[in-house]
């Protein structure tokens, strides 16, 4: 495996972790009495899924460009 292969696989292992701890931020935020409070959560929540989506997106071009 290339040097920027493990990088690749580090950062999708990193990124996978960030989407865990954004999925126990998003359950957490139900139990927030307070329904502005629970709505600003839930929008950064969604905003930093998009991040994700956008992330991935490019790590899977990375993974798949030709070496050079």
């Amino acid at each position: 495996m290339s040097n920027q292969s493990a990088k690749l696989l580090d950062a999708g292992n990193m990124l996978r972790e960030v989407t865990h701890l954004v999925e126990v931020l998003s359950m957490a935020t139900s139990d927030i009495d307070n329904e502005r409070q629970q709505n600003a959560l839930q929008s950064i929540c969604n905003i930093v899924d998009d991040r994700i989506v956008s992330i991935n997106a490019l790590l899977d071009a990375a993974r798949n460009a030709p070496a050079g």
